[in-house]
Parts: C-alpha cells; structure tokens; sequence
C-alpha cells in the first residue's frame, strides 16, 4: 500500500549499515495509496479473496493515511478477512479503538504486533525508533475494543532472557496469543549501527543452533527442487505499485534484474498493476511460465526462489505457536 515507514531496523530490506549508519538502501517515503485506488485494485482482483495480509514488506501498513477506511471497506462490503503485521508504534489509543472496533467480530481478522523484547531498551535494540509504551497502550486499546492481537518477537542474542517475562506481559494485557521467531537473515548482523545519537550492534540467537545450523547450510545450497510457497498456498504478492507478484521476496530487486533480463523486463512495467489490469490479465505475462520452467535450470532460476523455496535448503523463518491448531488457522 505504501513504502513509508518510521523505523530503522537493521534488517529491513530498505535499509542497510553505511559508515556505521542506518540509511535507506533507496529512496523511500513518497508512495501511498488512496481509498478510491485501493477499491479499484481490489475490485480487479475478481476472484473471492478470503484474507488479505497487510504485511508491510518495506512499510509500516498503518503509515497508510487511509488505512481505516480501507479496513471499514473490506469489512463493510465485502466478506474478505483482515490480517495485519504492525510494529504498533504510530497513531494512538482513540485510532486503535477504532481499529478495534473494526476487527472485532471477525474470527480471522487479527492484528500481529512485532515486539522484539520488553522494555524500551530491549526493543529498540532491533526497531530502531519505535517506542515500547506507546505500542501497549494502542494494543490494549485496540484489544479492549474487541480486536484480536498476536504478539509476535523475533528473538536474538539481547532478548533471548525475556521470552517468559513477554510471554507473561502478552497474557496480562489479552493478547490472542504469544509467537517466537527465529530469523533466517544473517545480514548487518555483527555490526555496529548509530541512527540519531543511539548505537547498538545486532547479535543472532544461541539458544537454538540447530536452527542457525540449517540457516547456514542453505546458504551453500544449489539445489534446485523448487516449490514456491505462495503457489502452494494459493497467495499471490501486491506491491506498493498494485503490481501483482509470484511472492514477497522477490519484487523491485535489481538484482534479480542483473540476473535474468526477463525479470527486469516485468519489474520496468508499470502496467501490470491491478489499477491498469485485472488479475486473470496480469496472469497472461509471460513472466508467470517463464518463472516456473526456470526452477527446472539451474541457469535461469532466480537466486531467491533458491533461497527461499528449495525443498532441500530453503528456509525462511522458524515460528513457534502454542498450539498447531492455531498455526494452522493463521498460517
């Protein structure tokens, strides 16, 4: 929906560590969609959506200036579900009461909230800018309102001691439920970061090696055995452009473009965007037959789609849920 974001973490794919500062990897902040547009690119979808995750991939979804209203609309006219991942740290109570008031009655519209640590310093460690209290009090207001909240934490080597103490504070204020996540991203970690007269260094988790053990083993992978997660699970990526892709790793990536000229070819147009095409159009690119008989060369597959999709290597994130049913039910 936008690019716009608040927050400087270290691992976010907007940004990176140069001269031992957070910076934008690349000019950011002036995208955003209106109301009227993002009827048009929903409308274009034409197909039955049953949830639509506002995951934020290089943004903060509420940065959106008519997020609300969007919300209201799905809501409100259609019988798609909601699905929210937030660092929860823009806007206040009386917004998240309304938000709250929007979610509530729907079994599977639910927000996450990404606090990584309890504590101002603890989670400033990793969202560079956020701040802790505010985003409790907009998730108890957002919960007492009726909204249904996941506290999700990434864990690292400065938080790994508080997963009992979060999972203990996310109980007392409502929170649906308490996930773990072991990250998968290895990059600017290590390394000493300043933004705006704070510093830190970003350091990996040591009390599940076996996980970091399978993160670095993928890294050598050249395996192929592609099979994409997005098309298993019938979901498709719509970026901050309404352009429709295959999955979120792989969009706006300039070297995806340096590694295979039909992707750059589909990246550089503009028109295949939900506001200029309907989706069953948008699928007639010849991008979508060209990306699935490249998992089978090894010579046109892109870098990521091994990465992330190899059924011998390929890994993402590991996520720990109280209960599988509800891994099931969110996932």
């Amino acid at each position: 929906m936008n690019n716009i974001c608040n927050l400087f973490c270290p691992q976010c794919v907007r940004n990176e560590i140069r001269d031992g500062k957070i910076q934008h990897r690349f000019p950011l902040n002036n995208i955003d969609t209106t109301l009227p547009t993002f009827k048009t690119a929903y409308k274009n979808i034409r197909h039955p959506v049953r949830v639509i995750r506002f995951n934020g991939n290089v943004s903060e979804p509420l940065a959106s200036k008519e997020f609300l209203s969007m919300c209201r609309f799905l809501k409100e006219e259609t019988d798609t579900s909601i699905q929210v991942s937030t660092h929860g740290s823009l806007k206040g109570p009386v917004y998240w009461k309304q938000l709250g008031e929007v979610f509530k009655g729907d079994p599977r519209s639910i927000i996450f909230f990404s606090l990584d640590g309890v504590g101002q310093k603890s989670l400033s460690n990793y969202r560079v800018g956020a701040k802790f209290n505010k985003i409790i009090q907009n998730a108890q207001s957002y919960i007492d309102a009726g909204g249904k909240a996941i506290w999700r934490m990434i864990i690292f080597k400065h938080n790994q001691h508080q997963i009992e103490e979060a999972k203990a504070l996310a109980e007392d204020i409502g929170f649906w439920e308490f996930i773990t996540v072991h990250t998968n991203r290895r990059h600017n970690m290590n390394m000493s970061w300043a933004h705006k007269g704070r510093k830190g260094i970003l350091k990996n988790q040591d009390i599940l090696p076996e996980w970091n053990f399978e993160v670095d083993k993928s890294e050598f992978s050249h395996k192929l055995d592609i099979e994409c997660k997005y098309q298993k699970q019938n979901q498709f990526y719509i970026d901050y452009y309404k352009r429709v892709w295959p999955c979120c790793y792989i969009p706006n990536k300039i070297k995806n473009g340096k590694e295979q000229q039909w992707y750059a070819t589909y990246n550089e147009n503009m028109t295949n965007s939900l506001v200029h095409k309907t989706f069953d159009e948008i699928m007639e690119n010849e991008f979508y037959n060209i990306i699935q008989t490249s998992w089978n060369d090894d010579d046109k597959c892109l870098s990521d789609c091994k990465k992330f999709c190899s059924q011998s290597a390929g890994v993402t994130r590991q996520v720990k849920w109280s209960s599988t049913d509800q891994q099931e039910r969110w996932t």
